[in-house]
């Protein structure tokens, strides 16, 4: 991939995802997840695919990673090595998911993650974890690395759902603009 290429998949994303948008109560990523009780004092705002696409490429651009790990780290492939660890702190800060302060908010990660999970199977499960991978560190993005981890079986989850979405829209966009594809379809 050059350069330009992460982008432009960025970009090709953000015109589709308009287009079905702008079409009447459209929902590119499927149905909308529904929304399950967390504490009230909860102010989190839940990122759509494409903005947690967009903070998944500011990420990487910023820390400067080789453009051949974008595929795995989409695949959920995050090897533990320092430039990853950064990329996992940086993409769940910035989603609101983690703070070097107070770690991993399980809640918001329910929210953005769970894809409608029950709500205290997916809370009792990543207290278990983040109990075991809570331990002081003197490097914030080992330590980010290490409790996001915890999640990563529902960030599959989630990136595989909303990407299949995106395939199947992106598809549909480009048999509605093809000339060639209405004209086979008159002769059938």
């Amino acid at each position: 991939m050059k350069s330009f290429g992460i982008g432009s998949l960025v970009a090709l994303l953000v015109v589709v995802a308009a287009s079905e948008a702008s079409k009447a109560d459209s929902h590119i990523f499927g149905p909308q997840p529904m929304q399950y009780p967390v504490p009230a004092t909860s102010t989190f705002i839940v990122s759509d695919f494409l903005q947690f696409l967009q903070t998944a490429v500011t990420c990487f651009n910023k820390l400067r990673i080789p453009e051949e790990r974008f595929p795995l780290y989409l695949a959920g492939v995050f090897p533990n090595c320092p430039e990853t660890q950064c990329f996992v702190r940086c993409l769940a800060a910035n989603l609101n998911l983690y703070c070097d302060e107070t770690g991993s908010d399980i809640d918001r990660h329910y929210l953005q993650l769970g894809l409608g999970q029950d709500y205290n199977c997916f809370r009792q499960k990543a207290e278990q974890c983040l109990a075991a991978n809570t331990s002081p560190c003197n490097d914030p993005c080992e330590a980010a690395y290490k409790q996001e981890l915890c999640f990563l079986e529902e960030f599959r989850k989630y990136v595989d759902s909303n990407m299949n979405s995106l395939i199947a829209a992106v598809a549909v966009e480009k048999t509605e603009n093809n000339l060639v594809y209405y004209n086979m379809n008159a002769r059938n």
